[in-house]
């Protein structure tokens, strides 16, 4: 990682708005950031659900055949998605203005990066596993059942619309949305700083105690690819978890005996933590290096006390509370 840079367009400004920004406190300008990029993304959230709820209309779902194709809906739905993030987020996603996404870089990750960081990947899905696991028996030790976003997609998953969307089309519209807008408007701030903060805002948008948990960890690590390579590559590794690790995981499983299905599951989970467990301590010169190489000014943090924020962290909690009913 390069040193990081606290100066930015948006940030001082020009004219009498960026003098006003300025003026500010660091630790406001910050708030003010992580309030913008929080409040977009809650706009997302909803206009995501309003489409949802559109296409989902009888008359609506008729008359574009997706009751007569499982997955149409939900695919038309990341499409439209895809063009909002355009329409309203253009300028950065083609890599023009003071935000610019970053699409080519001075050098490409190499295998030992790309092996690294889908370990270390892997190693996110095991702890998942392992807090999913506690959460169930908490859960049945409080007479409640605890219904998971990982098990309700693996019931949805039919035909090959399906599949098309959560593998390739969902990966490419999240990417834009976290590691392209709201970590490249939150870059100067702090490298560091963006990386944690997108990650946090990609956990509360899935609303769910146990991969809320997977998704923050899986975004610091595709957040590192997007900073110091391309969004591109975090792309290919955000498709490659759902492709590979776990729709085409979810389908093996599916196949073969419950037996051997949970004896691959098991062993990928053992597979992840222990290969994880490496590369972090291979690593671990390095990331100390890096996070001292790119330390936020004193005060960024603060930006985390942020209105925004806080709308999307309830909107979170309310919707991992409806995953849970009585026994």
């Amino acid at each position: 990682m390069q040193q990081s840079r606290h100066a930015s367009s948006h940030v001082s400004g020009t004219g009498s708005s960026g003098s006003a920004a300025a003026s500010r406190p660091w630790s406001a300008q910050v708030r003010r950031g992580v309030d913008l990029q929080s409040l977009y993304a809650l706009v997302y959230l909803v206009v995501a659900n309003l489409i949802a709820g559109v296409l989902n209309l009888p008359s609506v779902a008729a008359a574009l055949g997706i009751a007569r194709q499982p997955g149409l809906g939900d695919l038309l739905g990341d499409l439209v998605m895809l063009v909002f993030l355009f329409g309203t987020r253009g300028q950065d996603l083609l890599g023009r203005g003071s935000n610019p996404v970053q699409y080519k870089a001075q050098t490409n990750p190499g295998p030992a990066v790309l092996i690294g960081a889908i370990l270390l990947i892997m190693l996110a899905s095991s702890i998942e596993t392992g807090f999913t696991w506690v959460v169930n028996q908490g859960s049945q030790a409080l007479g409640l059942v605890y219904h998971s976003t990982t098990s309700q997609i693996a019931a949805g998953q039919h035909g090959f619309l399906s599949p098309l969307d959560t593998a390739i089309l969902v990966p490419v519209v999240e990417e834009f949305l976290l590691r392209g807008v709201v970590m490249g408007r939150l870059k100067p701030y702090g490298r560091t700083f963006a990386i944690i903060t997108s990650s946090f805002i990609f956990a509360c948008l899935h609303g769910d105690i146990t991969q809320s948990l997977f998704t923050f960890l899986l975004g610091l690590v595709l957040g590192v690819i997007a900073m110091e390579y391309s969004i591109l590559w975090s792309m290919a590794l955000h498709i490659f978890n759902n492709l590979v690790l776990a729709d085409a995981m979810m389908w093996l499983t599916q196949t073969v005996p419950a037996r051997t299905g949970m004896m691959i599951n098991q062993g990928m989970t053992l597979l992840g933590l222990v290969g994880g467990l490496v590369v972090l301590w291979l690593i671990r010169g390095q990331l100390a290096d890096r996070l001292r190489a790119n330390r936020s000014r004193p005060g960024t943090y603060k930006g985390w006390i942020s209105l925004g924020l806080a709308v999307l962290v309830v909107l979170a909690v309310v919707n991992a509370a409806q995953r849970f009913s009585l026994a």
